[in-house]
């Protein structure tokens, strides 16, 4: 069982994806994840690519983050992401959509949207990473003052800069890295 490890929800427990396609990041990544964007987190939108259950999304509005866009293709995973978000009764903060998350990009820069959080953790050694990791760093969905959190297996490929992104700093948890970036606002690539 999911627990939410800080904020608001703190200690409620969050629905898991039935089988072994999704897999939630374990509490001590969440809980790292969430201390690391400490400074972002109050009153940001929050982009979720590969969503799973919604944990981390979770956690950072339970943290403060006004509202946030979940995206998975899993039919299973947004189902779950739904019953946790309606768990907590915070289904009008969270926009979830069904699909792929690399081909939603490009709808939600036609829409003008902007985020100062974007999580991207799709499945392990699935290239998914690097496609995704391409594709923000020429996209506007990342604010100039946003930052980009991509969760990696320690063995898959780690890039200095992704486009107009810059890594910040990297954070090794077992098996599990997280990479942040920024933008770099010199570039407008």
């Amino acid at each position: 069982m999911i627990k939410v490890i800080g904020g608001e929800f703190r200690g409620r427990s969050l629905a898991s994806v039935p089988g072994e396609s999704t897999r939630p990041p374990l509490a001590r990544v969440r809980a790292a994840v969430a201390n690391i964007l400490a400074g972002y987190i109050e009153g940001a939108s929050v982009l979720d690519l590969f969503a799973g259950t919604g944990s981390y999304s979770i956690e950072l509005i339970s943290r403060g983050a006004r509202s946030a866009t979940c995206i998975d293709k899993n039919p299973k995973a947004v189902e779950t992401v739904r019953r946790n978000l309606a768990s907590l009764g915070i289904e009008d903060r969270v926009r979830l959509i069904t699909g792929d998350a690399t081909r939603i990009v490009d709808l939600l820069e036609k829409s003008g949207c902007r985020y100062e959080i974007i999580l991207v953790a799709p499945p392990y050694f699935t290239e998914l990473d690097e496609k995704t990791m391409e594709i923000l760093g020429r996209s506007p969905l990342v604010d100039p003052a946003g930052i980009v959190v991509l969760q990696q297996h320690r063995r898959e490929r780690m890039e200095e800069k992704w486009g107009r992104l810059s890594l910040r700093k990297t954070y090794s948890y077992g098996d599990t890295r997280i990479s942040t970036y920024l933008p770099d606002l010199s570039d407008n690539a």
